[in-house]
């Protein structure tokens, strides 16, 4: 069946179309019989308002495209629903894709962007993205797009980020504060730009307090189901006391393995960055930097907003607040 329009609504009950539009808008110069008498119609026949045409007749459609490489248990949750709390205040309703961890994925789903005409676009790009030329057409467009958690830092495109650096440096100190004395970093993708930077503060940290090369050693994990085997050849080898992981991801994987070879707690510490669910939720509870999904979602919303709105259009990069914390 053919989609129904607003000219067939003005058609099937004998009014203007501008009575039907400000019907459907709840304008006080419209009746409230004929409001109700339009609005039922438009139940009868399924009628949807044209999204296409409301932009171009408003420049506004409503629709926040929220871009993520993934859904897992841990961040991404509290990050969706900072962005939902920002954006409903302002009027907007969020649109959700996920790219699959795929480059050509993101890049088809900025077309959808396109042709959905969504006002603004939060992106956290996939493991494998390292071309912004699909990220670039949506700003030609006129429609301002920010990078959060996951980003590409050029001065193209505004970014919200925690500080990777400082979370790893601080949950390299608290290791080597605990009595550490030969580190293993265990890390992700590489090629992101948040594994580098918190294999740099990993690195800084342990050169700053004079630990030597042969005292410490950094192993990505890409592919966390066979990446167990990797992990223990290297901790068994290397004689290491303490660990630091880099995310909630990897010390899902990372506990269970020590805690069965009888390693963790009574011959290894552990400290990662976390959101800060995971670490309670085993025992024992392990020392961890928090970084809050919610916060990064929220702050990428405002400062999206803010460039739809011409508020703020200049491109700014923010990184949240960090927190070292203890278990009980």
């Amino acid at each position: 069946m053919k989609r129904i329009g607003i000219k067939d609504l003005a058609r099937l009950l004998s009014l203007n179309v501008s009575t039907i539009s400000r019907a459907l808008s709840g304008h006080p110069d419209v009746s409230p019989e004929t409001r109700e008498r339009v609005l039922d119609a438009a139940r009868e026949f399924n009628y949807h308002p044209n999204l296409h045409a409301r932009f171009f007749r408003k420049k506004n459609s409503g629709l926040i495209a929220l871009v993520l490489p993934e859904l897992n248990s841990f961040f991404i949750p509290e990050l969706i629903q900072g962005v939902h709390d920002a954006v409903e205040k302002k009027g907007y309703n969020v649109i959700m894709f996920i790219s699959g961890d795929s480059p050509e994925k993101e890049a088809e789903i900025m077309d959808h962007c396109l042709s959905w005409v969504a006002e603004g676009v939060l992106v956290s790009v996939s493991n494998r993205t390292v071309e912004t030329g699909h990220f670039r057409a949506i700003q030609s467009a006129g429609i301002p797009l920010v990078m959060l958690d996951k980003v590409i830092h050029t001065a193209d495109f505004s970014t919200v980020t925690i500080n990777d650096h400082s979370a790893a440096w601080s949950a390299t100190e608290h290791l080597i504060r605990s009595g550490c004395r030969k580190l293993l970093g265990v890390l992700g993708n590489p090629g992101l730009e948040i594994t580098r930077e918190r294999a740099k503060g990993f690195a800084d940290c342990l050169e700053a307090r004079g630990f030597l090369p042969e005292m410490s050693r950094i192993i990505t994990i890409e592919n966390i189901a066979s990446g167990e085997e990797v992990l223990m050849e290297e901790v068994i080898r290397g004689g290491y006391d303490g660990i630091f992981v880099m995310s909630d991801e990897l010390l899902l994987f990372v506990y269970p393995a020590l805690a069965a070879a009888g390693l963790y707690p009574l011959k290894i510490r552990l400290a990662a960055i976390s959101d800060g669910k995971l670490p309670h939720a085993i025992f024992p509870q392990v020392p961890y930097v928090q970084h809050s999904g919610y916060q990064t979602g929220r702050t990428a919303a405002e400062k999206l907003l803010d460039e739809i709105s011409g508020k703020d259009p200049a491109i700014r990069h923010f990184t949240s607040g960090i927190n070292l914390v203890y278990p009980r």
